[in-house]
């Protein structure tokens, strides 16, 4: 409770000093320091505000390891990486609202509405706090959050996205879409040489990003020997990141897949994966960044839902299935505003029940 008591005893004295602090650009920060595809479904925000407002500066925070993918958003014009510190303690709350003040935005828009964020906000002196209120919040954030100068309420079931983009409405922005973008960087593409022939590849995505829906190596290569031997396409591309390597290269050893199965984990930086994934005929994973990349893409995508909230988040594409065991009064335990990281049964299985035929007959049409 000591930062609530500290951003009520400094409330006044912020709100009297923005107005002198008085930033005159027109500019919005938007805080959204999500994983992977939470930011991804998080562009329609900013392609919109630009579309609305396009003299307006817009910054975004983000973590660290999802900023590449804003490096190249043509809608964005300033990307604030959240640095560890800035979440340790006071003193480095403070520092992060010294940053964010020294680059005079006008107005705030909060995504992630964690300690951190809401106080940045408010002592950076934007004048305007517009906060997305959700549906699991501590008492701390209550506290916090009553102090912005609008909320908007998430409620279930309804997706975060749409949450995300009822927000603009408070920043006089109407009408929206909800298409999501992903941008990589300018030239010749990373992911060129690493494919022979024409296709058709089918991408597997090994990371999980929580151990919570983790499907399980053995399931994966059972999966990938399915492919190989009953289907014809040409490559099976393995996809994660370095800390995926191992598990890529038991599979490899346990399919015999020799040139069939590629290993492309930690190829890429995230910027360069929009330009590998556009050349898969459909991509197969558990709920995880890379599979939102690719339904941003148009790419056809077979998400291995397990504990995760459908209604809250989800691939949209038209091409795009969700295998998901429904009749577990457990499921969904994991949503986009909590999202715990162990089964509090122990079984976990919503992901362990879904068998590896089930997804190889939804993902090839068998």
């Amino acid at each position: 409770m000591l930062y609530v008591i500290l951003a009520y005893i400094s409330y006044p004295f912020v709100r009297l000093a923005s107005r002198f602090f008085r930033n005159g650009s027109d500019s919005i920060l938007v805080f959204q320091t999500a994983k992977i595809g939470d930011i991804i479904c998080t562009t329609p925000v900013f392609r919109e505000i630009k579309r609305a407002r396009p003299r307006t500066r817009l910054g975004v925070v983000v973590d660290p390891v999802t900023a590449p993918l804003l490096r190249f958003n043509p809608h964005i014009d300033e990307v604030i990486e959240f640095k560890k510190e800035w979440k340790r303690g006071l003193g480095g709350k403070l520092a992060f609202a010294r940053e964010l003040r020294a680059r005079r935005f006008s107005e705030a828009l909060i995504l992630m509405p964690n300690t951190a964020n809401l106080l940045g906000a408010l002592w950076s002196m934007a004048l305007k706090r517009v906060a997305v209120y959700p549906d699991f919040a501590g008492r701390t954030q209550r506290w916090l959050l009553r102090l912005n100068t609008d909320l908007e309420y998430h409620q279930r079931p309804g997706m975060a996205m749409e949450t995300y983009l009822r927000s603009l409405r408070h920043f006089g922005v109407k009408g929206y879409g909800t298409d999501k973008e992903v941008y990589g960087p300018p030239g010749p593409a990373a992911a060129s040489g690493c494919f022979k022939g024409s296709g058709p590849f089918a991408g597997v995505v090994l990371g999980t990003g929580n151990d919570l829906k983790d499907w399980g190596t053995g399931n994966f290569i059972h999966l990938v020997r399915l492919i190989l031997d009953k289907t014809g396409v040409r490559a099976v591309a393995l996809l994660g990141s370095d800390k995926e390597r191992d598990k890529a290269a038991l599979v490899i050893d346990k399919t015999g897949g020799g040139g069939r199965v590629v290993d492309l984990c930690g190829r890429f930086t995230l910027s360069e994966m929009p330009e590998a994934l556009k050349k898969m005929s459909v991509v197969i994973g558990v709920d995880t960044g890379l599979i939102y990349m690719a339904d941003a893409l148009g790419v056809p995508v077979v998400d291995i839902a397990g504990p995760c909230d459908m209604d809250d988040q989800r691939p949209v594409g038209r091409r795009s299935v969700i295998v998901q065991k429904k009749d577990l009064p457990c499921v969904p335990c994991s949503h986009t505003f909590k999202a715990p990281y162990g089964c509090r049964y122990g079984h976990r299985a919503c992901v362990k029940g879904i068998t590896v035929e089930e997804v190889f007959n939804v993902s090839f049409g068998v």
